[in-house]
């Protein structure tokens, strides 16, 4: 077995509450996180080149060095002792800055195939890894709904029967992480009472899955809606249409609808694409590795 290929899913975040801001700079978080099924495509082959690691990845996203995908790679080879050099060579969908965990995902993706391609099997040492990687990494190791805690690596798997479909829009919006935690830090300040009140209804939404009550709610979104009055004329569109069970995935800019199963949305999916301001996307839950070996 010479080569690998994965499929790396992006995710949505059903929920997103920050908790505290910690000693280390990073945040307590709880988040409810779900794979959908929009993903990059990454092949990971044994090489003969000079280098260590050779990536075939677009220039203008993210430099080799910054890379989760290259960083991810070393490090297994370092905690493993392994000299093969690599060739990983990927396919971008999952939008950049979309809060939906591209960087990330890619970076499990690799530690996951790495270690079918070299047959070991030492899931608690990935993890260590994943971790020093970026918060987000840990959840998609275990490719599954889950509730993330701590900083990213507490992951606790969580059973949804039914199988959701969405609609995603894309508001043409890079979203920055650290600044969106920076603002959430000076929030106090930064959200008057006025604004605070005006953005309430569009930022708590209460809906069903499997019979039981959830709370669509992401601490990023009134300060995204603050950044950027897109937000808001894209909430206040999907309620005129009645799409109502809708949020904000991760720190943004993806926005995320939750459609009933039961319920016909043709004409307003077709409405909806037809807008110059934004694309879409219809997406499914994503549970499970998928790879084939060459």
């Amino acid at each position: 077995m010479n080569s690998i290929k994965i499929l790396s899913p992006a995710k949505l975040n059903l929920d997103l509450y920050i908790i505290d801001k910690r000693d280390d700079d990073y945040h307590n978080i709880s988040s409810l996180m779900q794979p959908i099924n929009i993903y990059d495509e990454i092949k990971i082959e044994i090489s003969d080149s000079e280098d260590a690691i050779s990536l075939n990845f677009p220039d203008d996203i993210v430099s080799f060095e910054e890379n989760l995908i290259t960083k991810a790679a070393l490090k297994f080879l370092d905690s493993f002792k392994i000299t093969n050099h690599l060739n990983i060579s990927v396919k971008k969908r999952i939008p950049v800055g979309s809060g939906m965990g591209g960087g990330s995902s890619n970076a499990a993706s690799v530690l996951i195939g790495l270690s079918k391609l070299f047959s070991i099997d030492a899931f608690d040492t990935l993890k260590k890894i994943a971790i020093q990687l970026g918060s987000d990494v840990p959840f998609f190791l275990y490719s599954r709904t889950a509730r993330v805690s701590g900083r990213g690596e507490l992951v606790e798997p969580y059973r949804i029967n039914e199988k959701l479909k969405y609609l995603l829009i894309f508001p043409g919006i890079v979203s920055k992480t650290k600044l969106l935690y920076k603002l959430w830090d000076e929030s106090n300040s930064f959200l008057g009472d006025d604004e605070k009140q005006r953005i309430n209804p569009f930022i708590k939404k209460h809906i069903f899955i499997d019979n039981k009550k959830f709370i669509l709610q992401n601490d990023f979104t009134p300060l995204l809606i603050m950044q950027d009055k897109k937000y808001l004329d894209i909430f206040m569109l999907l309620k005129e249409l009645g799409l109502d069970a809708y949020s904000v995935s991760g720190s943004g800019s993806t926005i995320f609808c939750l459609l009933d199963n039961k319920k016909n949305y043709s004409e307003t999916i077709r409405y909806l694409q037809s807008n110059q301001d934004f694309s879409t996307c219809l997406v499914e839950t994503f549970e499970g590795w998928h790879f084939s070996f060459d």
